[in-house]
């Protein structure tokens, strides 16, 4: 603690007089500061905590929904003394909100103790999760086919796009199934886009099973919890490892669709609380 020099006297005439010193107590804040023997240190009390209320306004909350952090700042924040910032990196897959109830203002002779805080993350919705959780993951031909079918309700066909229908994916899904213990012989590409995949018996080689596969399809998957919808364009891969395939597939471009879905969320946040938004890190202790 840096003593002043009202500090040092008092110190100094406690040493004389051989009792403790009151030095500068606050009632208002119900603080006492008291130098005591037998070091003559300066001691110092709090019994804020005691008092019937607080002396001011302090928390530390975190919300789950946009609507929450909304009313949040709105019930204890004001428009000259509230901030609100924004931390996004679509690249990273992340987005985060700070609301400081009690920042500086404009005038430069006021400040505040910014320590009044909400913070918000929006929540992915499990669908997001799932499909960026599986990105570019290799997976067997039988893990494949059934990770389509468990997100079959996903799969978005945009009309006259020449994507590929849910019902088409699974029927792609099902022939992967019934191929899975067969060796795998050659791809031709289609004109439609898709690649045509031969595959033999291991016990008869004269058998022959071909499927098409697309080369890419599209999902219909809300970003956020409870949010509206967006597409989501996928590329789908392969790779033939001793006569077996592997299968994954490539979202295009999450960061935009993220970026997308953000802006939305900023938007009603901007528009709701009124209070100053900015880009950033606010960089609270």
């Amino acid at each position: 603690m840096e003593l002043t020099e009202h500090d040092n006297f008092a110190e100094t005439l406690a040493r004389e007089i051989k009792q403790p010193i009151d030095i500068g107590s606050n009632k208002d804040a119900a603080k006492t500061r008291i130098a005591l023997p037998p070091g003559w240190h300066l001691e110092e009390k709090d019994d804020s905590k005691l008092l019937p209320t607080p002396l001011r306004k302090y928390a530390k909350v975190r919300v789950r929904d946009t609507e929450s952090f909304i009313e949040y700042m709105k019930r204890h924040g004001s428009l000259t003394d509230s901030t609100v910032w924004c931390l996004a990196d679509y690249t990273q897959g992340r987005i985060a909100f700070t609301g400081i109830v009690n920042d500086h203002g404009e005038d430069a002779d006021k400040a505040a103790w910014r320590d009044h805080l909400v913070h918000f993350s929006p929540a992915f919705s499990e669908e997001w999760n799932r499909w960026t959780g599986f990105h570019k993951k290799p997976m067997s031909q039988t893990d494949f086919a059934s990770f389509i079918e468990d997100n079959l309700r996903d799969i978005a066909s945009v009309e006259g796009s020449g994507l590929p229908t849910g019902s088409a994916m699974l029927e792609m899904a099902l022939s992967f199934e019934a191929t899975q213990d067969m060796r795998f012989k050659s791809a031709i590409r289609l004109s439609n886009g898709g690649v045509n995949l031969s595959f033999v018996q291991d016990d008869d080689a004269q058998t022959l099973q071909k499927m098409a596969v697309f080369e890419r399809f599209a999902i219909g998957i809300p970003v956020f919890w409870s949010g509206d919808p967006y597409q989501v364009d996928a590329r789908l891969r392969y790779r033939v490892r001793d006569g077996k395939l592997n299968f994954w597939y490539e979202l295009v471009r999450t960061d935009k669709i993220l970026e997308a879905a953000s802006s939305t969320v900023i938007a009603t946040i901007k528009d709701k609380t009124g209070a100053p938004f900015f880009f950033g890190e606010p960089f609270i202790s």
